[in-house]
């Protein structure tokens, strides 16, 4: 189900002096799964941070308020999964529903700050791909050793089989121009969907850049990712798509 936000506003400077190319050149697209307590919070930082982008949120069939909250908004374009299709599905159909020259991508549950997607939107004025790094921004030591040590060692092999120098293929805030973005080709529809989507991006000859991102841990509500299983999946996903692409 769609909601169709009315004619964009012309642009405005976003907090910190970043200024937001004029809509409809921007989608954000934020895949969503029972989110109520981040959602209005969420709504009011990208609204600020990006007032002339068109905000596209899928729902993975959420079972709380989210949808109901999300629908009451006039200005966001809702998809809604009749069943959980998995994160990576729900990034795929939210790129397919936009029309904007430059896609950003962010995680809902507010670990990555709205206000760091003016600083990708403007990367991608010169770049194809631009990733939000926490390695390299403030809140590093804000990961745990988990996340840290398993993203490291999974960006490390990223690096050697696809010649990048990036720190974190981890992140849950990425851009993309939107010729260099190809979500036809990738079949992964859980959260290696994001290695997929990189190596995918790297093959097709866009080499990816970074920026410094913020990062805080979440507040409210629950993750759904298993973040062991995750890191085994990447490991193996990261070999298989060096030899099999």
């Amino acid at each position: 189900m769609y909601h169709r936000p009315p004619p964009a506003r012309s642009a405005r400077a976003a907090p910190g002096g970043t200024r937001v190319g004029s809509a409809p050149s921007v989608d954000v697209v934020v895949p969503i799964f029972n989110e109520e307590g981040n959602v209005p919070e969420l709504l009011r930082r990208l609204r600020a941070a990006c007032p002339a982008a068109t905000l596209i949120f899928v729902d993975n069939a959420s079972t709380d308020r989210t949808c109901e909250i999300l629908a009451a908004e006039p200005e966001v374009r809702l998809i809604r999964h009749d069943r959980n299709l998995g994160y990576g599905q729900s990034l795929i159909d939210g790129v397919r529903a936009g029309t904007g020259e430059k896609v950003v991508m962010i995680d809902a549950d507010l670990e990555y700050l709205p206000e760091d997607v003016p600083a990708i939107v403007v990367a991608l004025d010169r770049e194809g791909a631009v990733y939000g790094s926490r390695f390299l921004g403030p809140d590093e030591a804000r990961m745990g050793w988990q996340r840290h040590t398993g993203n490291r060692v999974v960006t490390a092999l990223f690096n050697l089989f696809f010649a990048q120098r990036i720190t974190d293929v981890y992140t849950g805030i990425r851009g993309f121009r939107r010729e260099a973005l190809d979500v036809d080709t990738c079949r992964r529809p859980g959260f290696d969907f994001i290695l997929e989507l990189s190596a995918v991006t790297v093959r097709r000859g866009t080499r990816i850049a970074e920026v410094p991102a913020g990062y805080h841990p979440r507040r409210r509500g629950v993750s759904e990712m298993n973040h062991l299983r995750e890191f085994v999946k990447f490991l193996f996903f990261v070999v298989y798509h060096r030899l099999t692409r």
